[in-house]
């Protein structure tokens, strides 16, 4: 069947409207967006697919005696954010006007739209925990993984914490969030501390995390945190540690020729990187 690209008074509306909705159920449900920072958002709006991103890694500081030595250049690390991972999407409908504005097609349909995205986003991010600081790494490496029980699992959350307390990354205005398969959050529910943790922060919890313990927002995703051998991997860190910025490059509708379906179709671009590894920190585990 052959394809034709058709144009409608509808074009403008359906694109406008539907990538600003696919945009901001991504931001709301995918896991992982809510564990990074989007300060390079607005280039990346602006159609730049490659930012690069200048930190000062110190500044030089003392106590006055009267004279200041002289004076160093500040260190100044230098990366690049590439979007340049790239997920599409499709889907057919009958009749693309009715669909605009009948509220629950146009639901169901953005919300497939966003699942179809939301995993490649997931795993991508989550990725990135091999960036994190050599620091921040408990328990050694997967080949020897600890295992968790609902006695110990506490103890290692208050250990992930202390790491980024430590490193600087968790303090009195930034938290922490940690990022868990739900075979790990089976066990952590079992746990009396977390708990009683839950219930006492359930208003100051952040949205989509399922509770606080040891300082730390959590957050459960069935796409990340499972490796092929069987063990487990637990990532925590602060929004500082990982920048993100997307794009829908494209987004467009195509009229199918030997049918009344309208197909529509998007391609999402997107990319992030680790900005702060010593605000990022990683337990390999086993259950």
């Amino acid at each position: 069947m052959t394809q034709q690209l058709t144009t409608t008074p509808y074009d403008s509306l359906i694109v406008t409207t539907w990538s600003k909705k696919i945009n901001a159920g991504l931001d709301k449900n995918c896991t992982m967006l809510q564990c990074v920072n989007r300060d390079y958002q607005t280039d990346a709006d602006n159609g730049t697919s490659e930012i690069k991103i200048a930190t000062p890694e110190s500044v030089a500081t003392g106590t006055y005696t009267g004279t200041l030595p002289a004076y160093t250049n500040a260190t100044v690390s230098s990366k690049s954010l590439k979007l340049d991972q790239s997920l599409y999407f499709a889907f057919s409908i009958p009749d693309i006007a009715q669909a605009q504005t009948n509220i629950s097609l146009a639901d169901a349909i953005l919300t497939k739209a966003q699942k179809a995205i939301d995993e490649g986003i997931d795993k991508y991010i989550f990725g990135l925990n091999t960036n994190a600081d050599t620091q921040n790494i408990l328990k050694g490496t997967s080949e020897t993984p600890i295992t968790l029980s609902k006695t110990n699992i506490y103890s290692e959350f208050v250990s992930l914490s202390k790491l980024l307390k430590n490193s600087g990354a968790i303090t009195a205005q930034k938290h922490g969030w940690v990022v868990i398969h739900p075979d790990v959050e089976e066990i952590l529910l079992l746990c009396e501390q977390f708990s009683g943790a839950s219930n006492e922060s359930d208003k100051a919890k952040k949205e989509g995390s399922i509770g606080r313990i040891a300082g730390l927002d959590v957050f459960v995703s069935n796409n990340v945190g499972i490796e092929s051998d069987g063990s487990y991997t637990i990532m925590a860190g602060t929004t500082e540690g990982i920048t993100y910025a997307s794009q829908i490059k494209k987004f467009e509708q195509i009229r199918a020729e030997q049918s009344f379906d309208t197909v529509i179709r998007g391609l999402y671009t997107f990319g992030a990187v680790a900005v702060n590894p010593k605000a990022l920190a990683v337990l390999k585990c086993e259950i």
